[in-house]
């Protein structure tokens, strides 16, 4: 009787079939790595004059050479815009410097209650307090030389003298003569300063 081989049909597991695979894959990376390393290094040799004739191939060649020059000009002008930039940004806060430095000194000399310090400093700045510090110099000085001027400080110098008057002690007005000045419109400053109506009793 003769032997025959038998085959037999082999199942293997999900389980089984993926550790064979994790194995398989092990063992052939290296070598597949060499191959590939290989290859990458067959392409370079060539790449350079063979992407050339791709290119015409394709007839893109010119065309991307077209878009090169294009985005080669707007990149240095990108360059240019930030360097004009930064020249300028340079500028504004060495002059905004000089112009502190100069603007703290004289507050000293002249007692202005102004800070000048600003790391964004730029003319609109400066040129807003400088503003408001010139104003308020000018009406000083026609407080000092006009009617209107003279007026004000009188008003002032009533009102104080109202009020020095009212914080008096022991004062005492005369009731009639107070209500017919109330009556009549008269102002408290009027009847302050009317030294009949209102008046210190001396000890």
């Amino acid at each position: 009787m003769t032997n025959k081989d038998t085959h037999k049909q082999v199942v293997f597991s999900d389980k089984k079939i993926k550790v064979y695979e994790k194995i398989i894959k092990e063992e052939t990376a290296e070598k597949k790595r060499e191959l590939n390393r290989t290859l990458d290094n067959k392409v370079d040799e060539i790449f350079d004059k063979k992407y050339q004739l791709f290119l015409k191939d394709i007839k893109v060649k010119k065309d991307l050479e077209t878009l090169k020059k294009a985005t080669v000009e707007l990149t240095n002008f990108e360059r240019s815009i930030e360097n004009k930039l930064k020249a300028l940004k340079d500028a504004v806060k060495s002059h905004a410097k000089k112009v502190e430095v100069i603007c703290e000194r004289q507050s000293k000399i002249n007692g202005w209650d102004i800070y000048w310090g600003h790391y964004d400093g730029d003319f609109d700045d400066f040129n807003s307090k400088l503003q408001k510090i010139c104003r308020e110099e000018l009406t000083k000085q026609f407080r000092k030389s006009t009617v209107e001027g003279k007026e004000l400080d009188a008003i002032d110098g009533k009102v104080k003298n109202l009020l020095l008057t009212l914080s008096y002690p022991n004062l005492t007005a005369k009731a009639v003569d107070l209500n017919e000045a109330l009556k009549n419109g008269s102002s408290m400053l009027t009847i302050a300063l009317n030294p009949n109506t209102l008046k210190r009793i001396e000890n």
